[in-house]
């Protein structure tokens, strides 16, 4: 009667185990582009800029690693990314859409500034009270992105059984599965 009491146990905790809740599953983020900045003290803060006379350009092999990306099937090179009385100037050279800017998030060290929340002048989009702090000669991971992929739903025949643990019977032929 123990060993049966104990298996009990032991047959609810697996089933507990291989249930795990919707919020387990996440499809990461699409990335976009990815460079490291170098700051270089501008005359119009600190970063890189290639409108800057003092010669503090972004262009890949100076101050950034890697200056464009492809986004939304247009190509845009980065002409600006650099912090100006606590505003984060990120500019490239042509603007870039409402569209696009309400999907991409640029990521500065830890810290992510999604740009649908950007003001924007001219090319140029601006981020105000970022709280970040640099220096000239500091080493600054950026990058850009936009949510998942996802996938579409795959029809099965009716009836079709897969095994998760158990059995899943689409009656009506739609598995949608999610990846981790």
């Amino acid at each position: 009667m123990v060993l049966l009491a104990a298996l009990s146990v032991l047959a609810v905790s697996v089933i507990i185990y291989e249930a795990p809740a919707a919020s387990a599953y996440h499809n990461p983020p699409t990335q976009v582009w990815s460079g490291t900045l170098t700051v270089g003290s501008t005359g119009s803060g600190l970063g890189c800029d290639n409108a800057d006379s003092t010669g503090l350009h972004c262009i890949p092999n100076e101050l950034l690693t890697d200056g464009s990306f492809t986004y939304g099937g247009a190509t845009y090179n980065i002409w600006s990314v650099r912090l100006f009385n606590n505003q984060l100037v990120f500019g490239t050279n042509n603007a870039v859409p409402d569209s696009a800017r309400s999907a991409l998030t640029l990521h500065v060290g830890s810290a992510q500034f999604p740009l649908a929340g950007a003001t924007t002048s001219g090319t140029s989009m601006i981020l105000s009270s970022t709280g970040l702090s640099w220096s000239a000669g500091d080493t600054i991971q950026l990058r850009l992105t936009a949510p998942p992929t996802l996938q579409p739903c795959e029809r099965l025949p009716a009836g079709y059984q897969i095994l998760l643990g158990g059995y899943l019977d689409a009656a009506d032929g739609t598995i949608c599965a999610n990846s981790d």
